[in-house]
């Protein structure tokens, strides 16, 4: 991280203290906080400088437990007092025990592909995948899928990826994983994942192609299913059994 502001560096104690036009910020050594956000930031300038010649400009990682994304990116999310403008890239901690952790370096450059189109590019309406945005993520490694998997569309609402063998982004991370740099990596305690570990063992040598699709947390049934015929769409229980008087056929549930 470019810190060009800083004017000075002293140590007090257990506290690292950083001097900055003359504010003065305290921080304990080695928080929890610290190493893990530290992780991230580390990886957002390895990746800045390997995929995209540090043309990205910093913006503010945080962690987020949305349902059913992995991260996000959010364009002049956060405004400090003199109204400098900055981006917002999240991660789901949900997936951390749930993936492979390389699934988070994709989701990171993922997102980081996006700051690109909001600073250079031209990004379609919200939450859209568009071919300039596609074709970035080609030239970086990554290829977006609808599915996640080899075939599926490469622009849409709802996109995927999956990684390029022999890509920049493929033998960096391969690199990165083989280093200690994931140690600093906390993940939340999951009684499947720490049923499936050996502690005596290092952890992140047996949690790094780990992929857990389900936790333990059950999932309650639907209480309300969508049935489609010839003409329309209807919500009701389940097991219903649903005849159109107008297109004269059975409604079944949609799939």
């Amino acid at each position: 991280m470019h810190e060009h502001s800083i004017n000075e560096h002293s140590t007090f104690g257990d506290y690292n203290c950083i001097v900055r036009y003359n504010y003065v910020f305290f921080s304990m050594k080695d928080t929890p906080t610290e190493i893990f956000y530290g992780l991230f930031q580390y990886l957002f300038d390895e990746y800045n400088q390997l995929l995209f010649d540090g043309s990205l400009t910093d913006c503010l990682i945080v962690i987020t437990r949305k349902k059913n994304v992995m991260g996000h990116y959010s364009h002049k999310r956060w405004l400090d007092e003199d109204e400098n403008k900055t981006d917002e890239l999240a991660l789901n901690p949900n997936m951390f025990h749930r993936y492979e952790v390389i699934e988070i370096c994709q989701t990171l450059v993922h997102e980081m592909c996006h700051g690109w189109q909001y600073h250079y590019g031209t990004p379609s309406r919200g939450g859209y995948h568009n071919k300039e945005w596609a074709e970035k993520m080609i030239s970086v490694g990554l290829m977006p899928s609808s599915t996640g998997q080899v075939g599926g569309k490469t622009t849409g609402q709802k996109m995927a990826d999956y990684l390029i063998p022999g890509s920049k982004f493929d033998l960096f991370t391969k690199e990165l994983l083989n280093n200690k740099v994931f140690a600093q990596l906390y993940y939340e305690i999951n009684p499947i994942l720490m049923d499936s570990l050996d502690p005596l063992k290092p952890l992140f040598p047996q949690i790094k192609g780990l992929s857990l699709i389900q936790d333990n947390q059950t999932t309650g049934k639907k209480t309300k299913i969508k049935y489609s015929c010839s003409c329309s769409n209807v919500w009701g229980k389940p097991d219903l059994k649903l005849y159109c008087k107008i297109c004269k056929e059975d409604l079944f549930p949609a799939d």
